[in-house]
């Protein structure tokens, strides 16, 4: 194999490394929910979003009630906590394979 094209395959393969850890950078789970009855399209319910730096922004739903106070439906929000739960299983993994690739 010619130098020039061991250069271009370190080269893309450090490109799609490149890829990779810009994609795992932000970590973004959407919950959607959607009325089946009707066969509309589904609506974000709930996001979150987490960057490797572990700043994060989560926007759920809730509702004031009457006296005040916010309320948040614990079964969408129990429902989107374990997508972002495999989410940052998933990251981890894919993290840890690319340091192992890197490492040798």
């Amino acid at each position: 194999m010619a130098v020039t094209d061991i250069k271009g395959a370190v080269r893309n393969a450090a490109e799609t490394i490149a890829g990779y850890v810009k994609d795992a950078a932000t970590l973004k789970v959407e919950t959607r929910t959607i009325d089946a009855s009707a066969g509309a399209e589904s609506v974000l319910a709930a996001s979150t979003q987490i960057s490797l730096d572990g700043d994060n922004t989560s926007v759920i739903p809730a509702t004031k009630t009457e006296d005040g106070k916010w309320e948040i439906d614990t079964v969408l929000y129990d429902l989107h906590m374990q997508n972002v739960q495999s989410a940052i299983e998933y990251r981890s993994k894919i993290v840890s394979s690319l340091l192992s690739l890197l490492s040798g």
